[in-house]
């Protein structure tokens, strides 16, 4: 985060470290802390047209009025290292929704959290070479079909301290703060990217093994979904988005590198490359593999083979599974800020089984409409060490009128 001293002035007013520049002013002045959140009712799908087809609340990282002034003006919450692990000293705007659907039912319940950020992280201890395959006079330095094993020597790698940036949300039972609790965990990296594609876009894409979400959520991401009664955290039940490491315990060589396939994968499934290998398109690294998928997809780098200081991306990620698919997330940073959209049901259970609902997951903090709970919210920049968090703040899902 920003120091206190560092000031930043865009075109729009945002928070910023320690002070924010109100609009139409040229001096800094000091946002006034609010103690509580309130999350107002609102109605998730719009039916504006003539066909009445619904469009839901976007969960794309992009903050429109026309989804977020409902919410009323943002709660300013103070972030301080003191209560986190040393991070530094900023304020988040906080924005709160629960949802009906379109037969008045209760929906959903979202959050909107905008906070300050000079640069935005994204890799996560991405994976780093040392060896050239060509040198400055274009002479072939590595030679596969001679047994040249050197692109996939361990001495040619290492893993980078860069971090990327993450959000942690805790949701308690009741206004009292009591446990047990939800706990959400965002990574610029690790979880954002995990979004489906079109099927009719990515010719071969398979059915939810790609496109799971595209209909309803179709640019959003999935926080990891974690439970506690008091002690550690625990993974709610399935798979999350990065289960698959792309390195062996104790090396740093990648095990694979996005594809370049049959059909055309460089968009590695609509994933950014420099950020993620997508666990369904990855292909194998080996000794020959001397073209850097990044570099391919980069029109400015004229050498598109392995230089040192290329990296590999160190996680291998696919879609979530059962609860894990819970919690929506996408965040969008521009101009020194994050804006991050989080969606929940308020009341989470499995699919319906022949058309009969199932009971409420037995690992989520379930909400209703008109009661109090208490959430701290916890971000780290670019780093796990040190963290910012909020004391804990009262939220109240306000009834509709």
């Amino acid at each position: 985060m920003p120091h206190r001293q560092s000031l930043r002035v865009g075109i729009f007013c945002v928070l910023i470290a320690a002070s924010s520049f109100s609009c139409g002013e040229n001096q800094a002045t000091k946002p006034n802390p609010t103690s509580s959140v309130t999350a107002i009712g609102a109605v998730e799908q719009f039916l504006n047209s003539p066909a009445q087809e619904s469009r839901e609340l976007l969960i794309d990282g992009r903050v429109t009025p026309i989804e977020w002034n409902i919410a009323g003006n943002p709660s300013t919450v103070l972030m301080t290292g003191s209560r986190g692990t040393g991070g530094g000293d900023f304020y988040l705007s906080v924005r709160a929704l629960w949802t009906v659907d379109r037969f008045n039912r209760p929906d959903g319940f979202l959050l909107l959290l905008q906070w300050p950020d000079r640069v935005a992280d994204f890799l996560q201890n991405p994976l780093v070479t040392s060896a050239d395959v060509y040198d400055d006079q274009a002479n072939l330095l590595i030679d596969c079909s001679q047994g040249d094993s050197t692109l996939v020597r361990e001495s040619s790698w290492s893993v980078s301290d860069l971090e990327e940036d993450q959000v942690i949300v805790e949701v308690f039972s009741d206004s009292l703060g009591s446990y047990p609790s939800d706990v959400w965990r965002w990574g610029a990296g690790t979880t954002d990217l995990c979004t489906p594609v079109n099927g009719t876009e990515f010719l071969g894409a398979q059915q939810d093994g790609d496109t799971l979400g595209q209909t309803t959520h179709p640019s959003a991401g999935f926080m990891e979904d974690l439970y506690t009664s008091g002690g550690d955290p625990v993974r709610d039940q399935g798979n999350w988005t990065y289960m698959h490491t792309n390195h062996a315990p104790g090396s740093a060589v990648p095990i694979a590198i996005a594809s370049k396939g049959t059909r055309d994968t460089r968009l590695n499934r609509g994933k950014p490359l420099p950020y993620v290998v997508w666990k369904k398109v990855e292909s194998a690294f080996g000794p020959c593999d001397i073209i850097n998928p990044i570099r391919v997809d980069d029109a400015a780098a004229r050498d598109k083979t392995w230089n040192p200081g290329d990296y590999v991306p160190s996680v291998r990620l696919s879609f979530p599974s059962e609860s894990q698919l819970d919690v929506l997330a996408k965040g969008g940073w521009a101009m020194g800020k994050w804006g991050l959209e989080i969606r929940r049901d308020l009341t989470t259970r499995p699919p319906d089984i022949e058309g009969v609902a199932q009971p409420p997951r037995p690992d989520d903090v379930h909400l209703t409409p008109g009661r109090r709970y208490v959430i701290r919210i916890t971000i780290y920049d670019g780093t796990t060490h040190r963290s910012s968090a909020s004391d804990l703040v009262p939220i109240y899902l306000q009834p509709r009128s």
